[in-house]
């Protein structure tokens, strides 16, 4: 199971469509390892691509010293940097262009972290509105009192930890 952090066009408000939102999952980028020129074209990240290639420049420059056989390692040390840190350096590209978290989610798949961040925003949207939220189970369908204590009294919750110290 991946995380995936959903990132906003920054022309987008609160309530605006998930259309454009944007899921970046939070693993590794074995296609950065294997590929790196074509994996840094494809996310658009120029300067870590300009960057590469300087680098490739110099190991290929150290290649003619008597070190030749101790620096053909070095060229791999790019390709372990992206394939560790690549997603990094793709959500740093979406702060850096003005997008904003809006939410983070786990889930097998894309289309499965669409549709887990959808159904946690709607439901959210209905807590808001009744206190109440509809749970399917298996054809039947249970009303759970969201967020309240043996009281009745409805107060901001993790699980059953209260976040305030009750009175």
């Amino acid at each position: 199971m991946h995380t995936y952090n959903i990132y906003m066009p920054p022309e987008s408000g609160p309530q605006s469509d998930l259309a454009d939102a944007v899921y970046l999952p939070d693993n590794k980028a074995w296609l950065a390892a294997l590929a790196p020129p074509i994996w840094l074209i494809w996310h658009r990240l120029w300067w870590a691509l300009t960057v590469y290639i300087i680098y490739l420049i110099l190991v290929f420059l150290l290649l003619l010293t008597p070190w030749q056989y101790a620096v053909s390692l070095l060229s791999a040390i790019p390709a372990l940097y992206l394939l560790l840190e690549g997603r990094e350096l793709v959500r740093q590209r979406y702060e850096n262009r003005g997008w904003g978290q809006i939410g983070v989610v786990q889930a097998n798949s894309e289309e499965d972290a669409v549709i887990r961040y959808t159904f946690s925003r709607n439901g959210s949207k209905q807590e808001r509105q009744s206190g109440e939220v509809d749970f399917a189970t298996t054809g039947t369908t249970k009303r759970l009192q969201a967020n309240s204590d043996a009281q009745n009294n409805t107060r901001n919750s993790i699980g059953i930890f209260p976040l305030e110290p009750s009175a």
